[in-house]
């Protein structure tokens, strides 16, 4: 394999795992553990990937390369263009933590953050993508899919991300038919300890929902209550942003 395949295909391993270790790559890969070595080394000074805080020879996408990759789409310039408005507008109403993210494969990335004016639990860093049943952008995605597309995703093993995250199939079958019901999803620490979620599905012009908008706040600014107070906005924005794609 020649460097430059090499580099892109590591960047694009990094990127499917994130974060990613040295051995993890070179077994995916099938490659030596010293070439991948040399090639994370390059990439770094480059500044695509970075090491992770905490953890040794762990590597994860760097903001450069979510930016160069993530922005060069089409799809989600578009998405980005008709979002941020109604995120600000979201930001000034609510102060919290404003989220949006597009539906990739089984996981949810996220593509754009505006940060609140209040504290927030955890900032998840842009591109960064996580499990669908975990979020509530992910779960808000979930409901909408047809029942074939929700057969597929809970065929496949359900990760728990913390000690409050569904991995049951048949209960969170019925938590996506209540979501689907209410119209946007609530999630309650399942993607990080101490921080609740509200989300809605964002719709392409075919009507197939492919992207989310959510606030994720700490639990005690956001209980059940505040949840049923948010979702109504979100819906609302939701809603919005699909307009405004519809009319690019």
């Amino acid at each position: 394999m020649r460097p430059v395949q090499t580099a892109l295909a590591v960047i694009e391993a990094i990127g499917r795992r994130q974060p990613a270790g040295v051995s993890e790559l070179a077994r995916a890969l099938d490659l030596p553990k010293s070439t991948v070595q040399r090639t994370l080394r390059a990439l770094e000074q480059a500044g695509w990937i970075q090491a992770v805080a905490g953890e040794r020879g762990v590597w994860a996408l760097s903001l450069q390369a979510g930016l160069a990759v993530g922005r060069a789409d089409f799809a989600t310039r578009k998405l980005r263009t008709a979002a941020m408005p109604v995120m600000e507008e979201l930001r000034r109403r609510t102060s919290e933590s404003i989220y949006l993210a597009v539906r990739h494969q089984r996981k949810i990335a996220l593509v754009e953050r505006l940060d609140g004016l209040n504290p927030a639990v955890h900032a998840w860093p842009l591109w960064q993508a996580g499990p669908m049943h975990a979020t509530s952008l992910g779960k808000a995605i979930l409901a909408m899919l047809s029942e074939p597309e929700v057969d597929d995703y809970l065929s496949h093993p359900l990760r728990q991300v913390t000690n409050r995250t569904e991995t049951d199939p048949t209960r969170l079958r019925e938590e996506l038919k209540a979501t689907r019901q209410r119209g946007f999803a609530v999630t309650f620490q399942t993607n990080w300890p101490g921080e609740n979620g509200v989300g809605a599905a964002i719709r392409d012009s075919r009507g197939g929902p492919f992207a989310a908008i959510s606030i994720s706040a700490p639990v005690e600014r956001v209980n059940e209550s505040k949840c049923l107070e948010l979702g109504e906005l979100l819906m609302d924005a939701a809603r919005r942003i699909s307009l405004g794609l519809a009319r690019q």
